[in-house]
């Protein structure tokens, strides 16, 4: 095995562990979600399960891709979850909510195709499931302090960091996550751009205000006005031109 095919390996292992490790403590959090969250868990873990049931050999889209193709095409997801939530009682949900979750987590154990075919296009299975974690971990916020698992969130945190560099590419502006992830990126053809060092223009925040920002949970004026982020440089608040990452705000 190459080293390159040994580092997707150790990363495909770790997000498996990690999403079925944030679906065990959702499930077991259901009764802290309201009707329309249990829905969209059970909705997402079937998602998920259809996916890997259609391997593909075509050529996967890029994690920033799949991200934009989410945000703007969910409308499938969202129709079955509002079925779902309006057709089923709580407590049915509930337990469907434990045992799909039983039954990813056997499917995850298995082989797992390299690239799946799915409603937003042909996707790395890891991305795929990356892409799902984030929702998860959106709908978590709601489930108690305990329920987003500390490596779902950090997960997330480098996911959303990775797409806005996919995107935004570039040595103007640094977003600081200490300890989980930073990353530069331009601002539009504005400002110097920096070859070497740390860009002028450094907005820092934690890990969960920068699940919230990438999300669309709040927005960069918010964070800064509620100190939950400090920003430096002049053009550091172009950051706001570039979020949220995936529009997940409809979930809350």
């Amino acid at each position: 095995m190459s080293i390159m095919a040994a580092r997707g390996d150790r990363t495909l292992r770790t997000t498996v562990e990690v999403v079925s490790s944030q679906c065990r403590a959702l499930a077991g959090a259901h009764g802290m979600l309201d009707q329309a969250s249990r829905a969209r868990m059970v909705v997402l873990v079937d998602d998920v399960l259809a996916a890997l049931g259609s391997p593909t050999t075509a050529r996967p889209q890029s994690w920033a891709s799949l991200l934009n193709h989410r945000s703007v095409g969910s409308r499938h997801l969202d129709a079955m979850t509002e079925e779902l939530a309006q057709s089923t009682r709580a407590d049915a949900l509930g337990r469907l909510c434990t045992s799909r979750t039983a039954v990813l987590g056997t499917e995850l154990a298995g082989q797992l195709p390299a690239t799946v075919s799915n409603q937003f296009g042909n996707s790395a299975v890891v991305d795929y499931l990356r892409a799902t974690l984030l929702e998860l971990a959106v709908l978590s916020l709601a489930g108690g302090p305990q329920c987003l698992q500390p490596a779902a969130l950090r997960s997330c945190v480098r996911s959303l960091s990775q797409a806005l560099g996919e995107r935004f590419a570039g040595h103007t502006i640094e977003a600081r996550i200490p300890p989980a992830s930073a990353v530069q990126l331009s601002a539009f053809g504005q400002g110097p751009t920096h070859t070497r060092g740390t860009p002028p223009n450094v907005v820092e925040t934690d890990e969960l205000t920068w699940l919230e920002l990438g999300t669309g949970l709040t927005s960069l004026e918010q964070a800064v006005e509620d100190r939950r982020v400090t920003a430096s440089g002049v053009h550091a608040l172009e950051l706001a031109r570039m979020l949220p990452v995936v529009d997940l705000s409809r979930l809350t």
